[in-house]
């Protein structure tokens, strides 16, 4: 049974001349080889390339894009076929030929051929999502083991934060058992959150049970991501999930603060009260 997908070209194991390629093995050392070509990720060739058996004649697939990804890998099979005088012909010329022939089973085969270009097709877009997520940052919840991870980035809001082991220390020994959680978004290769979100759930007499958030910040160079917008959603989504109804946060009013003014606004949020503070001396 052929199972090759129109994205491929075949080296057939077999001459011009009919004569079978050896060692039996070819087909899978040529694959091994490969990983030469890429000595930072040894098993990335194995997804463009593969060990087929067609009518019990080793063979190897190639992806066509191959051509464009690693041009040297493709020229090197190319020049590899050529060399040892194999055939190389394409998935649709393979299923033609056995067509010719009068193979039985045509309908199954068209069943796995869809099944192989369906597969392809998700990998590719699993692929290219998990690409993205690593260009724009993975939002995740930070651990009350990673809360040093945070530090980075609330000190630029918090200009008083000097001490990164006053800072761990005050989280987890007093705000974490109070209820405060951290929020924060890592881009790929960074061991820091470029951006963070702190808040707790709530209860007054004067808003009811809400979500309070105490802090949300982005790192200067990681701003005009959308990270500080996906940080209030994620919120907004466990208060759903919770019940509450309700979000607040307090924000200063100065002229420095109009981004965060705007940020606000544009998520959802409305000014609904003065906030005052004096000093107790």
């Amino acid at each position: 049974m052929l199972v090759c997908n129109p994205y491929e070209v075949v080296i057939h194991g077999t001459t011009t001349k009919g004569k079978v390629f050896r060692p039996s093995d070819w087909a899978e050392r040529l694959c091994g080889i490969l990983s030469s070509f890429d000595k930072d990720n040894r098993l990335s060739y194995s997804q463009w390339v593969r060990p087929i058996l067609v009518d019990k004649v080793r063979c190897v697939a190639v992806d066509k894009k191959l051509e464009e990804t690693n041009p040297a890998m493709f020229r090197f099979l190319m020049d590899f076929a050529a060399d040892n005088d194999l055939r190389i012909i394409d998935c649709k010329t393979l299923l033609e030929e056995r067509a010719e022939a009068g193979e039985s089973e045509p309908s199954q085969e068209r069943v796995l051929l869809a099944q192989a270009i369906e597969e392809k097709h998700a990998a590719e877009q699993q692929k290219k999502a998990e690409s993205a997520a690593a260009a724009v940052g993975m939002l995740r919840e930070i651990s009350e083991e990673e809360t040093v991870t945070a530090f980075a980035a609330l000190s630029v809001l918090r200009s008083s934060l000097t001490d990164i082991h006053r800072f761990v220390e005050q989280i987890n020994s007093h705000q974490r058992p109070a209820g405060y959680r951290l929020l924060g978004i890592f881009e790929e290769g960074k061991q820091n959150a470029v951006a963070v979100c702190g808040f707790h759930v709530a209860y007054n007499l004067a808003s009811g049970h809400h979500i309070h958030i105490d802090d949300i910040v982005t790192m200067p160079q990681n701003r005009r991501k959308g990270y500080a917008s996906r940080l209030l959603e994620e919120v907004r989504r466990i208060g759903a999930e919770a019940g509450i109804e309700k979000i607040h946060l307090n924000v200063h009013v100065s002229q420095d603060r109009a981004d965060a003014h705007r940020l606000y606004f544009k998520n959802g949020f409305e000014i609904m009260a003065y906030h005052f503070r004096r000093s107790t001396k």
